[in-house]
């Protein structure tokens, strides 16, 4: 992890200050969806609205000192050193989808709870941490601002988040298949090429990669742009997952969650975000050009994933039917 001046990141310096954020109170509002979906940028054009807390790359990659920092007013100065190490190091964006990245990048959840446990999603035995996590970030943003949350690890883990988080709202947000594992294919191919340093600093699982040799040979001939074999598993995964997401979402009422696509959200940023900002009943406080963060540029699709087209569309045929369903409606 990265170091801070003057300061041991090794020690959990926030198990002496828990004690504050006992009573902290938080209204959570998850962005879920298939990895590549969408979701990343979403998440950063309602974080950009000022209107929401969220978690940032600084939660992510200093978790164990945000009390710490909070009540020693170091927060600034952490975030400067985060900030300095990634202009040090050449990391202006994430590479795989050009977004740039500072100590204040909108990032997942789950890379928190992937740190401190197996699981990359809401479970019984990581609860607590992702309890303690939410406090911890509502405590230290010092407003009553809904905690916005994104990560899709969770998309079909909605009824147990419901379950155990009863005032939860979800916007969900769903995208052609094709595009999603072409977008899919390029991503895992861009940080199994090369170690990705901005990776190493949230993902754990990521490091265990590049430290065992023989993983990384596997990880890299299934899931390089020539490979069938990790298409497939994605594909027949993802199947399984929105599968799952479909049975899930009967659980929930109309009320718990709005539904957006990714090709609407490009062509017509203004009216999803303010449709949004309706379904969670958070006033705009300042008028934002939200087409300013959609940068449209010319896309391919990996020609392993056209030529699997029939296969992906069949193994996805549920998740095709409601996506198109969702464009109908728009």
């Amino acid at each position: 992890m990265i170091k801070i001046r003057n300061i041991k990141t090794s020690e959990n310096l926030d198990q002496r200050c828990l004690e504050e954020i006992k009573d902290i109170d938080f209204h959570p509002v998850f962005i879920l969806g298939l990895p590549r979906s969408g979701t990343s940028i979403l998440y950063k054009i309602l974080a950009e609205t000022k209107c929401f807390n969220s978690v940032k790359a600084y939660h992510v990659i200093k978790y164990d000192q945000l009390l710490y920092d909070h009540i020693h007013k170091l927060k600034n100065t952490s975030k400067e050193d985060i900030n300095q190490y990634f202009k040090e190091k050449g990391l202006v964006d994430r590479g795989m989808d050009r977004l740039q990245i500072t100590a204040d990048f909108p990032e997942e959840y789950g890379y928190i709870l992937g740190q401190r446990t197996r699981q990359m999603y809401i479970v019984p035995e990581n609860l607590p941490v992702f309890i303690e996590m939410t406090k911890k970030i509502q405590f230290i943003s010092e407003n009553n601002k809904p905690l916005l949350l994104k990560n899709p690890f969770d998309f079909s883990n909605i009824a147990y988040i419901k379950k155990v988080l009863p005032n939860s709202k979800f916007i969900f947000i769903f995208r052609d298949p094709i595009d999603i594992f072409s977008s899919t294919v390029k991503a895992i191919s861009f940080l199994l090429t090369d170690k990705h340093l901005y990776s190493t600093q949230i993902f754990r699982a990521y490091n265990k990669i590049f430290e065992n040799p023989l993983l990384l040979y596997m990880a890299r001939f299934c899931f390089t742009k020539l490979s069938f074999l990790g298409l497939i598993y994605v594909t027949l995964h993802s199947a399984k997952v929105s599968k799952r997401f479909l049975k899930n979402v009967k659980y929930l009422s109309s009320g718990d969650y709005i539904n957006v696509t990714y090709e609407e959200l490009c062509k017509n940023p203004q009216d999803t975000v303010e449709e949004i900002m309706s379904f969670v009943n958070v006033k705009l406080k300042d008028e934002v050009d939200f087409k300013s963060f959609i940068k449209p540029r010319k896309t391919s699709i990996e020609p392993s994933v056209l030529k699997m087209k029939n296969f992906i569309y069949k193994s996805m045929n549920n998740y095709v039917e409601y996506f198109k369903l969702e464009l109908e409606k728009e």
